[in-house]
């Protein structure tokens, strides 16, 4: 053993960088970190993720010196410490890295910090990685950073350059047994039989694992008559450490805690829920919360693992064999608001930084979005608002709301909301967060009931924000108006009963009828209408105060009407009428979308410019696509116009050959409007895309008409169209020389016979 400890230091000392992999019980945690006491200087740091394992990795740690924890080896984890001023080596969580980090980013004093289970890839385990990797390259070059870890990961090893060592221990020979179909009824009854069959039938301790302590107390209570005891974050030091001696038989219920954090003699028999309770970003609270998901084979290895450590072994797979869910690091499933302010405190884009894993460009841009909405960045910069946010280890909806009661001496409010929002629901679905908040109060009176373990999240948040308890309910809308502050994305009016539209335009559903306004805390979006799963009541005054005065015009029955509107997003909350003006740019887009026609008259003048065009002229490529795309041209003609018909009457063919300059002249020459005629009368011509132009006459008005009338400087004939005195067609003809000759004296006659009082000459 001590040749791969020689081996470790050496390699850190010699690269600055190590991830040491080794079996579970080899002594990464507990004699690693002693070696390194040794030959390094100054203090060194070994962060956990979790509570429990901190505490316990110190106590033996101090226990291998042979000293009291707080002498040389101490820890300190959430509201609790034992250290002092001979403490060197200090065993932290993840959590308070980050905190220590941005009170100390030189970390000023430190010879090397130990990041343990680093495999496990909690977003703040690799943020802290990512952070360290740049201080040991800017500020540190001297820093020592180790990764400790039970399995393999490819993207640690990158991250660290391959600087690894791996230690391999001898494995004693499993006997795995799996349920032969998935499981059904209560999970901790199944997790009961098998642990009691499992200490009766075998030898050595039993070591359950169970997703949290909610199960680990009630498998506890169905196995009263046995000795068994729990393992989770909230047991005292003095038991966590009795479990951790060898002793007489037992059973322990256990959370994932046991994998690889901590070390269990004595253990021959494993029971796996194969169940842990993992962070996932809930979109329908906009908050990361645990959920019980399946573990990964690499989880399921370890938790085996722990039966073949002294001897054969036998483990109780409580699912049937088959795949399990890949292994995904928690940046690819979490909500990233917090980790990307965290970024910002240290003038960092977290997407610049040297991660193991690549943020997902979606998840990034979410936060980006909900931090800008929260007022703690602005301009790709943190504000002073988001620098105080960061001081509370929750994520920035909460912070933020907890700012917002400070200001309104609110505190001991925001610790209940706080609490009651990262905790699951004891009351499985109730909707309205008063009620919930009711059941809190009354857990904290008679410190027994359902929301008693969320009494004890609130009594950690009211000593961190130095705030009283609650001891009744506030006023409704108090509650609403708190939540605004964390939620304001989520304000919803009452549209119909029980239908609400959020300010960000979707609908919701509430079973029952609730208030006029709400905050939609929990919501399930779809694409029709969605669910509203948790809400507080919100007063009107309280959007009104976040809402601005903005001018409204739009057509409305043909008419362009106008407004002073106060709006929060989709709720509209007040509505004076004034005086639109006269129409803007894009309500003279919105007027012709709407299906006012482009008048003839308009049409023509931009037909004749792309028949010169389509033979060679020069002129304005005008067109109608091109002039409705931007009607700013449009604007002086319109100053008093409030109606879609006197759109419509607007001078057009004037307006669009004011339009031309010097064009205009070629266009009448080349492309003229009307032709003469021998009677001295002039006639329209009609412009068609890719045909010539057509000139619609009488019979009798092209008498004396011998040729046919030219345009484009006489080199394109127009269309003749001969109709009839009952104006239907007749002839159509490029050639009314040829048509006088040839057909008109069969057209004569047939025409004198229908039409015999009209002159018909013989020679016209």
């Amino acid at each position: 053993m001590q040749a791969w400890l020689d081996e470790a230091v050496a390699r850190l000392l010699e690269r600055g960088r190590l991830l040491l992999k080794a079996y579970p019980g080899a002594g990464k945690s507990t004699l690693f970190p002693l070696k390194l006491l040794e030959v390094l200087p100054g203090r060194i740091l070994l962060f956990e993720p979790r509570r429990v394992a901190a505490r316990a990795v110190a106590a033996r740690l101090a226990e291998n010196l042979g000293e009291p924890l707080g002498k040389r080896v101490g820890y300190r984890v959430r509201l609790e410490s034992r250290e002092s001023a001979e403490t060197r080596l200090l065993v932290m969580t993840e959590g308070l890295l980050i905190q220590r980090l941005l009170e100390d980013p030189a970390l000023e004093g430190v010879s090397a910090v130990l990041l343990d289970e680093a495999h496990e890839r909690h977003l703040e385990g690799d943020l802290a990685l990512a952070l360290l990797l740049r201080i040991q390259e800017t500020l540190r070059p001297d820093l020592k950073l180790a990764l400790l870890t039970a399995t393999p990961d490819p993207d640690l090893e990158r991250a660290l350059a391959g600087a690894t060592l791996s230690v391999e221990g001898e494995a004693h020979p499993l006997e795995i047994l799996h349920l032969d179909r998935p499981p059904e009824g209560p999970l901790e009854a199944l997790a009961a039989r098998y642990a009691r069959r499992a200490f009766l039938e075998g030898e050595g301790d039993v070591l359950v694992f169970l997703p949290g302590k909610r199960e680990i107390e009630r498998t506890q209570r169905l196995l009263a008559d046995l000795p068994a005891f729990p393992l989770h974050g909230g047991l005292p030091l003095a038991e966590q450490a009795a479990l951790l001696r060898p002793g007489p038989r037992k059973i322990v219920l256990a959370t994932d805690v046991a994998e690889t954090s901590l070390t269990l003699p004595g253990v021959r028999a494993v029971v796996d829920t194969g169940l842990a309770k993992k962070p996932r970003f809930d979109p329908r609270t906009g908050l990361t919360r645990l959920v019980l998901a399946r573990i990964p084979e690499d989880s399921a290895r370890q938790r085996a693992g722990r039966a073949g450590r002294l001897g054969p072994g036998r483990v109780y797979r409580l699912y049937p064999q088959g795949p399990f869910p890949p292994k995904r690091p928690e940046i690819l499933e979490a909500d990233l608001a917090r980790a990307v302010l965290l970024a910002q405190a240290f003038g960092e884009r977290l997407e610049d930084l040297p991660l193991p894993t690549p943020p997902p460009k979606g998840a990034l841009e979410a936060a980006w979005a909900l931090l800008r909405l929260l007022g703690a960045v602005e301009g790709g910069r943190l504000t002073p608002l988001g620098q105080a946010m960061l001081r509370l280890p929750t994520h920035p909806r909460l912070a933020r709301m907890a700012l917002e009661a400070k200001a309104h001496g609110l505190l001991p409010l925001a610790a209940d909301l706080i609490a009651l929002l990262e905790e699951p629901d004891p009351l499985a679905g109730e909707v309205d967060l008063l009620l919930r908040l009711e059941g809190l109060l009354q857990a904290r009176r008679e410190r027994r009931g359902p929301f008693l373990g969320v009494e004890r999240v609130s009594a950690l948040w009211r000593r961190r924000l130095g705030a009283e308890a609650l001891t009744s309910l506030p006023h409704p809308e108090a509650v609403g108006r708190l939540l605004l502050a964390a939620y304001p994305d989520r304000a919803a009016e009452r549209v119909g009963p029980g239908r609400y539209r959020l300010c960000t335009g979707p609908l919701l559903r509430l079973k029952g009828d609730g208030p006029p306004y709400l905050v939609a805390v929990g919501a399930e979006l779809s694409q029709g209408e969605g669910r509203l799963l948790l809400y507080a009541p919100l007063a009107r005054e309280d959007l009104l105060e976040r809402s601005g005065v903005e001018a409204f015009s739009g057509w409305e029955g043909g008419r362009l009407r106008g407004y002073l509107e106060r709006r929060y997003g989709a709720i509209l909350l007040e509505r004076v009428p004034v005086d639109p003006g006269p129409p803007t740019p894009k309500e003279l887009q919105e007027a012709f979308k709407e299906g006012l026609p482009l008048p003839e008259e308009a049409r023509q003048v931009l037909l004749r410019l792309a028949f010169l065009r389509a033979h060679g002229v020069e002129v304005p490529a005008l067109s109608e696509a091109a002039l409705l795309q931007d009607l700013t041209w449009l604007l002086p003609w319109v100053e008093g116009v409030r109606e879609k018909e006197a759109l419509a009457r607007l001078p057009w063919k004037e307006i669009l050959l004011g339009l031309l300059g010097e064009a205009r002249g070629v266009l009448e020459a080349l492309a003229p409007e009307a032709i003469l005629l021998p009677s001295g009368k002039r006639k329209r011509l009609r412009y068609r895309e890719g045909t010539p132009p057509l000139l619609s006459l009488l019979i009798q008005e092209a008498f004396g008409l011998r040729e046919t009338p030219r345009v484009l400087g006489g080199k394109v004939p127009v269309a003749v169209e001969l109709l009839s005195p009952a104006r239907r067609p007749v002839q159509v003809t490029q050639d009314l020389k040829s048509f006088w000759e040839k057909r008109y004296p069969e057209v004569r006659r047939e025409l004198m016979r229908r039409y015999p009082k009209h002159p018909w000459p013989e020679r016209p």
